[in-house]
């Protein structure tokens, strides 16, 4: 079993608390099993800490573009309501 914690910033984006409270809701939405979803408010954008225990049916290196290319953005766009915007991965720790 391989655990992972996944930092990005994500910029373009609304910093008020709905959007907030709606982008952390939409990857938890996609990320069920995730153990711990943080997003903290920066300067125009938001940081975003992903925690997982489990990365299955993903491997070490399937996973981390699976969130950045498909999770991130589809949340981003629903829970932010934009279209454009930028993402940047901080931080990927695998054990």
């Amino acid at each position: 079993m391989t655990a992972c914690v996944l930092k990005y910033i994500v910029k373009g984006v609304g910093t008020d608390r709905d959007r907030q409270h709606d982008l952390k809701h939409e990857i938890r939405d996609a990320l069920p099993n995730a153990q711990s979803v943080v997003v903290l408010p920066v300067v125009e954008g938001f940081a975003v800490e992903i925690e997982m225990s489990d990365l299955s049916p993903f491997n070490r290196s399937s996973f981390e573009p699976y969130i950045s290319e498909h999770v991130l953005p589809e949340a981003v766009k629903i829970g932010c309501r934009v279209e454009s915007h930028s993402l940047q991965l901080l931080k990927a720790h695998f054990a």
